[in-house]
């Protein structure tokens, strides 16, 4: 994975679109991406979802979520660095850093021009 900073790990704007069940990012590089709440979902940072040392993530062993694990109720901005969803079913310990966010569209081919 290629290190992102400066403008492309820099955010504009940030916006949650419940009804297309997207989160969806402006970048100071004149960039955009949207990420899909499922395929968030399946990249929660959390140690809990992804792991942490020698201990598997719970989502190594699972194959689908429960409709509400996979709604979006609220986004929160952390500092000037992440966001925090909050899930359906309660789950919001997983941060995204801006630079996580952007490597992922670098990686998956997120990114369009705005």
């Amino acid at each position: 994975m290629t290190e992102t900073s400066g403008a492309a790990a820099t955010p504009i704007d940030i916006e949650l679109d419940s009804q297309a069940r997207r989160m969806r990012f402006a970048w100071a590089d004149g960039k955009r991406s949207d990420y899909d709440w499922e395929y968030l979902r399946w990249r929660c940072p959390c140690a809990t979802c992804s792991g942490e040392g020698e201990f598997a993530g719970e989502l190594q062993t699972r194959t689908s979520f429960a409709p509400d694990e996979i709604e979006m109720v609220d986004l929160e901005l952390v500092g000037r660095y992440a966001v925090k969803p909050t899930w359906g079913n309660g789950h919001d310990t997983g941060l995204f850093t801006f630079r996580n966010l952007r490597q992922l569209a670098e990686q998956d081919g997120l990114l369009q021009d705005a």
